[in-house]
């Protein structure tokens, strides 16, 4: 009995210290570590512009939309921090440097400029957050960066769809990006249709040589 006790509250205490211990952050992939830091990056100017959108607008919805995207940021906020605790990840303190100009260029600008530039500078940023997160979400290891991936996908998409109702939208917005190293241009996107193309007629021709599958080849007459 008193061993069968002792190893019931070996077990206990192992149980206990395994919750009370952070998960490594070394188990992590680098994607998923990229993924909080840009997330804090993004909540460090987009919550405050966001803010001084709702007061500064000149467009009711942009006022409107504003509001709703800095309380969505608030809480955004508390639950990556939650994640980075677990993590034992430290998140940065700034915003990456093109977001600071972004700041400054809404601080600077009013009236109708001030809308167009809140909506279409957040509007980029969400859009390459969006693909982020949803690779994130694909290919994590870790239940809780997992589940935080899927609030973002949803928040983001949520966020360009009230930023597009404001109908202050650009087309182009969606090609910049508040990193250096990603940012997509026009040439990226030729180069992706030149190949999409290339691949296209490669496939087809392919198939006409093969012959379509199921048919026989027609018997040549006498």
């Amino acid at each position: 009995m008193p061993l069968r006790f002792v190893a019931l509250l070996a077990a206990v205490a192992a149980f206990a210290l395994g919750c009370a211990i952070p998960a490594s952050a070394g188990e992590l992939q680098q994607i998923d570590r990229t993924l909080l830091t840009r997330l804090k990056q993004h909540t460090l100017w987009a919550g405050p512009s966001s803010r001084l959108a709702a007061e500064r607008a000149t467009n009711r919805r942009v006022r409107a939309v504003a509001v709703r995207i800095a309380d969505d940021q608030a809480r955004l906020d508390v639950a990556l921090r939650a994640v980075a605790d677990r993590l034992a990840i430290t998140l940065p303190g700034e915003p990456t440097g093109q977001e600071r100009a972004w700041a400054a260029e809404l601080t600077a600008d009013s009236g109708d400029a001030f809308d167009r530039a809140y909506v279409n500078r957040l509007r980029a940023e969400y859009g390459s957050l969006f693909a982020l997160a949803s690779d994130v979400r694909a290919g994590t290891r870790d239940d809780d960066v997992r589940a935080f991936a899927q609030t973002a996908v949803d928040t983001a998409l949520g966020h360009l769809t009230l930023l597009e109702s404001t109908g202050l939208a650009e087309t182009t917005s969606l090609l910049v990006s508040a990193t250096e190293d990603d940012t997509l241009g026009g040439g990226d996107f030729a180069v992706g249709a030149v190949l999409v193309a290339l691949a296209a007629v490669a496939t087809f021709g392919l198939l006409r040589l093969l012959g379509t599958p199921g048919r026989t080849p027609p018997r040549t007459r006498r």
